[in-house]
């Protein structure tokens, strides 16, 4: 990676809920470890969280354990929808771009879990959202084929989720997806392709 897209990336942290001062600052310690290590909350953690927000827990963590379940569920449906994304001239071609787009989900997933278990649906931050507007418009990357695919990201979580979550935690995971497809949706698409990667 050259140093503009390493400075690009590090711009790139949508995670808003460290910046959020109605949260406990125990709260977003542990959210702000998690993310910066980039990986899945511990149960102990999500414990703590859910503590304070009164989401279940277990719940929780039966839906984080599925994430890669889901990502595979969701790239399914895409690719049946649009097979040609993934053929030479697709917008999910080469094999590490479309490689790429499924690690995004896996990571967009991670921090939804987390503004779950804080009871935050809406839970971006816009410096960062503008990073990574701005990495990815560098990258090139088919944003409308990445909305797609968060979108079906979006049903086959809730779908999971719903037939064991209440329907408030349920009702809860699904406006934080919405908010982050919008989020997607919105960012400038560009056409022409820069590279063969995305993060």
């Amino acid at each position: 990676m050259n140093e503009k897209l390493r400075q690009l990336t590090a711009k790139a942290r949508i995670l808003g809920l460290i910046h959020d001062q109605s949260l406990p600052p125990s709260i977003r310690a542990i959210i702000q470890t998690a993310d910066t290590e980039a990986r899945q909350l511990g149960d102990d953690e999500l414990g703590i969280i859910c503590s304070f927000s009164a989401v279940n827990a277990e719940n929780l963590q039966r839906l984080q354990s599925k994430t890669p379940q889901i990502v595979t569920s969701a790239k399914s449906r895409l690719l049946r929808e649009d097979p040609d994304l993934v053929l030479p001239g697709g917008a999910l071609y080469p094999e590490a771009r479309a490689e790429a787009c499924w690690r995004d989900c896996w990571h967009f997933l991670r921090v939804t879990i987390y503004a779950v278990a804080a009871g935050r649906p809406v839970f971006t931050h816009p410096p960062g959202v503008q990073g990574l507007s701005d990495l990815y418009r560098e990258l090139g990357v088919p944003i409308n084929s990445m909305a797609l695919a968060i979108g079906y990201l979006r049903f086959e979580a809730i779908s999971d989720y719903a037939s064991y979550s209440s329907p408030s935690d349920a009702s809860l995971l699904g406006e934080a997806l919405l908010h982050l497809e919008q989020m997607i949706q919105h960012l400038p698409q560009r056409s022409n392709s820069a590279t063969e990667v995305f993060l």
